[in-house]
């Protein structure tokens, strides 16, 4: 039987929002400007997770960690400025939140800060959220569980009374080290068969179909 939820907390990039093609555009832009050749975003997707550092590691590759640096630097400085132009909501996720505000709902990404509040401060979603919260604030990132138990603290939540849900393996065991509930959407960037694998307690393939697995 499912237990009671009073807090739900969302993953950003691949679970509310598909923000691929600007996330593409930025990697590219970086990598053309490092005289490095372009990466297809069917490419560039598997590559997203962990943070910005992480992706730009990854989308430079092998034998350019001396790139990083300046890569990062290139890839933040378009991506701050694009981040809301190409980015959309996934499908049934503006029709659907508003059938849940009657529980607390937050963001928890590992994307910065800044740039996940410009995110979804431009997709119209703020006022649905209780909280909002990135990487950078002197937390480890997903899927450490320290930023989820922080949110779930400041917002007077139980860790058993909280679903966290996400694309990605970082989500589920963030929130399985959390003590919390865990639901994985597959139509994001996790690779399905690694996210059945983590085990989250739910499963869905169409974000519509969450406020029928939380109940009242």
């Amino acid at each position: 039987m499912m237990r009671t939820i009073d807090l739900i907390v969302f993953d950003l990039d691949g679970t509310l929002v598909d923000s691929l093609p600007d996330l593409a555009n930025a990697a590219n832009f970086a990598r053309r400007s490092l005289r490095l050749p372009e990466h297809p975003a069917a490419a560039l997707k598997g590559m997203i997770g962990g943070g910005e550092r992480k992706f730009v590691e990854r989308f430079l590759g092998p034998g350019q960690e001396g790139l990083l640096e300046e890569g990062l630097r290139l890839y933040l400085d378009y991506y701050s400025r694009h981040c809301g132009v190409l980015t959309r909501l996934y499908p049934q996720v503006g029709e659907t939140l508003p059938r849940l505000v009657g529980k607390k709902l937050a963001v928890l990404s590992n994307k910065q800060q800044r740039l996940t509040e410009k995110v979804v401060q431009a997709m119209g979603l703020f006022p649905l959220f209780a909280a909002v919260r990135g990487g950078g604030r002197g937390l480890p990132l997903k899927p450490a569980p320290e930023p989820l138990l922080a949110l779930i603290q400041e917002l007077q939540a139980e860790p058993g009374r909280t679903l966290m849900v996400g694309d990605k393996t970082a989500d589920v065991l963030a929130g399985k080290a959390a003590g919390a509930l865990t639901l994985g959407v597959t139509y994001g960037y996790g690779d399905p068969g690694a996210l059945k694998a983590a085990a989250p307690d739910f499963l869905v393939d169409h974000f519509a179909d969450i406020p029928g697995i939380i109940g009242p």
